[in-house]
């Protein structure tokens, strides 16, 4: 008996036991299909290409949620990669790790609910590789459900299902009727898969060369979200207000704001728009050089990432704003602002980038003889082994959603209005120091910090060191978090460039924070190394 009569023998017997799998996800208080359930199924398949040609169907499905956050063209490229490997036997398993391992970089520390869609592309890639041996071959397993493994070893399938129903159920995240519709989907793709495997069921299209030489641009670390940057760009919303103000009292949909900023000249153009009929408005020449300041600005943070050459920034009625900065494609500067290659030449020479940072197209115009900043920092970060450690616990999660619930009280005692966001740093080298701000229609204010909040981030910092004490304790951390309680976290263990500058007038903080908490030599960065000195001692 070949595998498909097999397979589809399996399936016809199983019947029964895919219709009670339906049964537990409608009677699930959350509707999600455990890990136990899901690993009797696969096992009973028993084959390693229809397992993880289930879990690359669950990618493509959830793969469009992917927020933007990051390059999204190179988990796209991976993910095609996968398939073709999957259904047409071509390339190799250990290029899809390597490559995964790689894209780690830009989906680690993210903790927003599209960011699962990324982790599930990861996850696949790994899964080929070792023939599905975490769903097949499951070590000491005793029937626990993904809320008791860390995310390291989260499965693809759950993963998927966190990206569709926009959180994790084991944190009361998400839309219980997505998550039904998505475990359902699950079930019916096993089903099909098992009838015939060798025809993908959703396509999804490589990018094009194009896209993906746009998108080798690592990571940028730039932010325009600090109190001074946000001020300004207010600043010139406000400019736009005031001299629109007859326009903006009638009615309109959006006021959009184009602003070019070259070495060779400043550009800051506007129109509002009404239905499909855009209006010009009017702009204040004091709101052009703010934007070049702001630009000045956010180069300053990371030299090497380079400057942005063009921004939009869109103004909704309710005057709430989004804006967006171009970098690297020249396509997206409207023809009639005249910028041509010598300008780029000037640019490039008031603001240098590194190499990894400017697009092909930019180094054919400078040529052999440009000088690169060298992006010693990127050089550095790579070079610091993978972590392990993660905040995906229990016991830590519960830590944070008491910082939450302790700065919502906060606001609501020692401020007014309204907040869209809150944030609360800790800066916890040599010491611990906490900030707090609240942020509302994009305007930044300082809010107190609790003192038991500062207390629950140190206790968070320990129990992290304590998973794998010789990567080290984060240096840093900050959580954002929105009105419905759901939060982005981010750990700062070994980046220079965004430690405050007052550490380094006196780095003995720098000492104290490491005869605390010692890491390996790996783990620790050259910078660091070159305070500690020789006589630091590191874990092995």
């Amino acid at each position: 008996m070949n595998i498909k009569t097999l397979l589809s023998h399996f399936m016809k017997s199983k019947k029964v036991e895919i219709s009670e799998l339906r049964a537990v996800i409608e009677q699930s208080g959350n509707s999600h299909l455990p890990l136990s359930c899901r690993v009797e199924l696969l096992q009973s398949i028993g084959n390693v290409e229809i397992v993880n040609k289930v879990f690359a169907e669950c990618c493509k499905k959830v793969y469009p949620l992917w927020g933007n956050e990051i390059e999204d063209t190179l988990l796209r490229k991976l993910l095609c990669l996968a398939d073709e490997y999957l259904y047409h036997r071509k390339g190799k398993a250990d290029a899809l790790v390597e490559e995964a391992n790689r894209l780690r970089n830009y989906v680690e520390g993210q903790s927003c609910t599209e960011s699962m869609a990324g982790w599930a592309v990861i996850s696949l890639c790994y899964s080929i590789a070792d023939h599905a041996a975490a769903m097949l071959d499951i070590d000491e397993y005793e029937g626990e459900d993904d809320g008791s493994f860390d995310y390291e070893v989260w499965n693809t399938d759950f993963f998927a299902s966190m990206a569709f129903a926009g959180g994790n159920p084991f944190v009361d995240e998400g839309d219980a009727g997505k998550r039904r519709e998505f475990w359902n989907w699950y079930l019916d793709t096993v089903e099909t898969l098992c009838r015939k495997s060798d025809v993908p069921l959703i396509r999804i299209d490589a990018p094009k060369k194009k896209e993906v030489e746009q998108n080798t641009i690592p990571q940028r670390t730039q932010t325009y979200q600090t109190p001074a940057i946000l001020s300004k760009i207010q600043e010139v919303i406000n400019n736009t207000l005031e001299l629109n103000i007859e326009q903006c009292n009638a009615e309109w949909d959006k006021i959009v704001l184009l602003g070019c900023c070259m070495f060779t000249g400043i550009n800051l153009e506007g129109y509002k728009t009404k239905g499909n009929q855009k209006y010009s408005t009017k702009v204040s020449l004091h709101s052009h050089y703010i934007l070049d300041d702001v630009k000045k600005e956010m180069y300053n943070q990371a030299k090497v990432e380079g400057a942005w050459f063009y921004c939009i920034i869109e103004l909704n009625p309710d005057l709430t704003y989004s804006i967006r900065f171009v970098y690297d494609d020249k396509s997206q500067i409207p023809q009639d602002h005249l910028v041509d290659s010598d300008d780029f030449v000037a640019e490039f020479k008031k603001y240098p980038r590194a190499k990894e940072y400017t697009p092909l197209w930019w180094q054919e115009i400078l040529g052999k003889k440009a000088k690169y900043l060298k992006n010693t920092i990127i050089v550095e970060q790579l070079a610091i082994p993978q972590r392990t450690q993660t905040y995906q616990t229990p016991d830590i999660l519960l830590k944070i959603q008491q910082i939450i619930e302790k700065s919502t009280k906060v606001f609501n005692d020692y401020c007014t209005g309204n907040w869209d966001r809150i944030v609360v740093e800790a800066h916890c080298i040599g010491d611990v120091r906490t900030e707090g701000y609240f942020i509302c229609n994009n305007i930044v204010s300082k809010m107190p910090v609790s003192l038991s909040t500062a207390d629950l981030l140190s206790e968070i910092k320990n129990e992290m060191y304590k998973q794998a004490s010789i990567e080290g304790a984060w240096l840093m951390c900050k959580i954002v978090f929105d009105t419905q309680k759901k939060f982005i976290i981010e750990f700062n263990y070994d980046n220079k460039a965004s430690l405050p500058n007052d550490v380094f007038d006196n780095p003995e903080r720098l000492e104290m924070a490491f005869k605390k908490s010692p890491r390996g030599k790996d783990y620790t960065p050259v910078w660091w190394q070159e305070i500690l000195g020789k006589k630091a001692k590191y874990l092995e």
